[in-house]
Order: C-alpha cells, then sequence, then structure tokens
C-alpha cells in the first residue's frame, strides 16, 4: 500500500452520485497495518461472483481526511477515533459541517468498548461504532447496510428533487399556457370589432413564424423560445385599436387626414396597454416582445412610419417582421373595398418597398421562401372561405 490513499482499483474518481450500486469505503486511520488489512477483507468480497464492487480509498493524515472524503465520495467513511494531532469525535463533526460529507455514513472505529465514548460518538454525528477489528463478515455486513441506505437515500431525495421539479415544470406549462389562451383571446376579442378580418391573427401568427425560421440561419438568436413568442406576440400587434372610435375603425372608404391622424394613435394606445401589464411582469419576454410589436409595426425602414419615426434598427426586429407579414395579409385578403392581391403580385409590391418601408433583411428571407409563407396563409384563407359558403355567404378569393 502506498502512503495516503489506496484502492482495490483503478480509475477516476469516485461519486456517491454516480448511480452505480458500487460500494466505496474511505478508511480514516493512522496506522497502516490496519489499512492493509481492511483492503485484504473489502478485495476478498468483491472479487466473488455476482458480488458488488467494492472501492477502497485510505487516508492516513487527519488533515486530509475531509478533502478526501470529498473528493472520492464515499458511500461509507470508516474513521478512527485516535490518530496523531487529531480526535475522531471532532472529525465527525467536521465532516457534519461539510455540504459534502454531511449526510455520508460514518462508522467510528475504537480499540475498545466505552459507553461514554461511544455515546459522544452518535452524539456528534456517527452512525455506528466498531471495536476494530471486527471479524471480516461483521465489518463486511456492517458496510454494506450502512452503504446501501445511504444510497437509497440518495435516490429518495433524487427521486423527490426530480419530483417536485416535474411538479413546477407542469404548474408553469399550465400556467404559461392558461396565460398565452388569455393572451390571444384578448386579441381576438379586440379583432372582433372587425368582422371583416377573418383569421387575420392566425395567419399573422403564421406568416411571422416562417419569416423566423427563414431569419434565424443567419441570426442564431433566434431560437425556438424566441420564435414560439413573436406567434403569439404578434396577435397583439393591434391591440391598439379597441381605443379607435367604431366611426373611424369600420370606416369602408378612405379615410380623411383627420381619421388618418386618429387610427394612427392605435400603436401608442396598445403599447401604453402593454406596459401596464409589463410593470407588473417586467420580466416576461413575451409581453416585451408584444409591446415593441404594437408600438412599432408601422414604422418604416426609411424613418417616415408612426407612431415614433424610428429608423432601420431602431425598429425592434420583431416589429419588422410583423410589419411585412401584415402588410402581405392586408394586400392578399378580399375586404369589402377591396378584392384579394394574388401572392406574387403582393410580393412583388413588398419587394419595391425594401430599404423603404421594409427590413431589406426581412424582404429578402420573405423572396427566399415565398412558396411555404404563400402555404402557410392559405390554409387559413381556405379555411375561411368553407366557413363563409357553409354559413350561404360568398367564398372569398
Amino acid at each position: 500500500m502506498s502512503g495516503d490513499t489506496a484502492q482495490t482499483s483503478d480509475g477516476p474518481r469516485e461519486s456517491a452520485l454516480s448511480g452505480s450500486d458500487d460500494v466505496v469505503v474511505l478508511l480514516v486511520d493512522d496506522q497502516l497495518i490496519i489499512g492493509e488489512a481492511v483492503r485484504r477483507i473489502l478485495a476478498a468480497a468483491g472479487s466473488g461472483t455476482g458480488q458488488d464492487t467494492i472501492r477502497f480509498h485510505f487516508c492516513q493524515k487527519a488533515d486530509d481526511a475531509i478533502a478526501t472524503a470529498a473528493r472520492v465520495g464515499p458511500t461509507v467513511i470508516l474513521q478512527d477515533l485516535v490518530m496523531p494531532g487529531a480526535d475522531g469525535l471532532d472529525l465527525v463533526k467536521q465532516y457534519r459541517a461539510q455540504e459534502a460529507t454531511k449526510q455520508i455514513p460514518i462508522v467510528v472505529l475504537s480499540s475498545k468498548e466505552e459507553g461514554e465514548t461511544k455515546a459522544q460518538a452518535f452524539a456528534n454525528g456517527a452512525n455506528d461504532y466498531i471495536v476494530k477489528l471486527p471479524d471480516a463478515a461483521e465489518l463486511l455486513a456492517r458496510i454494506r447496510y450502512h452503504s446501501g441506505a445511504y444510497r437509497a437515500q440518495l435516490r429518495a431525495r433524487a427521486f423527490a428533487e426530480s419530483e417536485r421539479r416535474r411538479q413546477i415544470a407542469e404548474r408553469k406549462a399550465e400556467s404559461v399556457n392558461a396565460r398565452n389562451t388569455l393572451i390571444f383571446a384578448l386579441a381576438k376579442l379586440a379583432e372582433s370589432r372587425d368582422s371583416d378580418t377573418g383569421l387575420h391573427l392566425e395567419r399573422i401568427a403564421a406568416y411571422s413564424r416562417v419569416l423566423a425560421e427563414q431569419l434565424r440561419g443567419a441570426l442564431p438568436e433566434l431560437n425556438d423560445d424566441w420564435i414560439m413568442n413573436l406567434q403569439l406576440a404578434s396577435s397583439l400587434h393591434d391591440i391598439g385599436k379597441v381605443g379607435i372610435p367604431d366611426a373611424v375603425l369600420l370606416k369602408a372608404g378612405k379615410l380623411t387626414p383627420e381619421e388618418r391622424l386618429v387610427i394612427e394613435k392605435h400603436p401608442g394606445i396598445g403599447a401604453d396597454a402593454l406596459n401596464a401589464i409589463l410593470a407588473r411582469q417586467p420580466g416576461d419576454e413575451l409581453l416585451r416582445m408584444a409591446r415593441n410589436i404594437a408600438a412599432s409595426h408601422h414604422e418604416r425602414w426609411d424613418g417616415n412610419g408612426y407612431p415614433g419615426k424610428l429608423k432601420a434598427e431602431e425598429i425592434p426586429l420583431e416589429a419588422r417582421i410583423v410589419s411585412v407579414a401584415d402588410v402581405y395579409d392586408a394586400l392578399t385578403s378580399k375586404r369589402v373595398y377591396k378584392p384579394a392581391m394574388p401572392h406574387t403580385e403582393a410580393v412583388k409590391m413588398i419587394a419595391g418597398g425594401r430599404g423603404t418601408q421594409f427590413d431589406p433583411v426581412v424582404v429578402e428571407a420573405l423572396e427566399r421562401c415565398e412558396v411555404v409563407f404563400h402555404l402557410a396563409g392559405k390554409q387559413f384563407h381556405d379555411e375561411e372561405a368553407n366557413a363563409h359558403a357553409s354559413s350561404g355567404g360568398k367564398e372569398q378569393a
């Protein structure tokens, strides 16, 4: 055997949390002969067919005991009662004071049976007390008992923690789903004031997702969570229209300059409403994104939009994406005052606004994925037309 540490097998540092059922023994004793005796007992016990693996570590210096225990992760510590310059009972207290060792079973080894010393060992946190050295069968039985109980305790705690996290995740998912459902219902309620929009919100969400998926190759920050938030947040882009009078909002003809000024207030109204919610939930990324979209989806790349006259990348990316999706949907949707524009013409018109009304990068993304983009909206247009036809109305184009 070597000085500080010896093992029955080579390999990396062991850990009681490794998931195996190995018995990992750390003997802390200044007597080399005791270390060798225990090593032989454990080596013989672990060599038989079908036996559990026993890994043995030996520490002769009391000053190294705590660090060694933290390093090797034993499932049982055999601690000598009397060591040069150290009290074994004090070491027991030190193990219990350290996070890495406070739960590990400790078996105190003593040269004699003393009731008062035994009581003090248990008071300090020991799990067992053995007069050294007992016969091999007794030593192995106690080691296996304490190791098995410790691993069972670890598994129980791990299961309890896993279950706790599962329940937290489940409650969070339910809460998020309820919030998302409420947000979309609120958006639909606001949209219901305009009976001519149909499945507008669903199409905007679909268009926004397709554009974001196309952009994520060049913009890795557009991860799955970002895109999922964009889908839902886009539905609130026109939430501010709840504050616009019906005479202006529902007017079929061309708006007067005065009416145009009224309708242009809706981004600010929507942003103010969402800011009020954000004040209560300042860390909510979905609400932050929704606020940005509501406030800025009518801004223009050249700075001539409204309400803030923001220019280029001053406009949040999410608003730049929804701006393209919103204009495309307005162009390709039939209204009482206009027919639906064909897809190809709508894309061409949006491309004509590259660098003036729209972010050139978003327009390029639209051009690269226009087939998928068209199909994403077509299914909602078809669904809308079928529903209209089944109710006795005329199909939309």
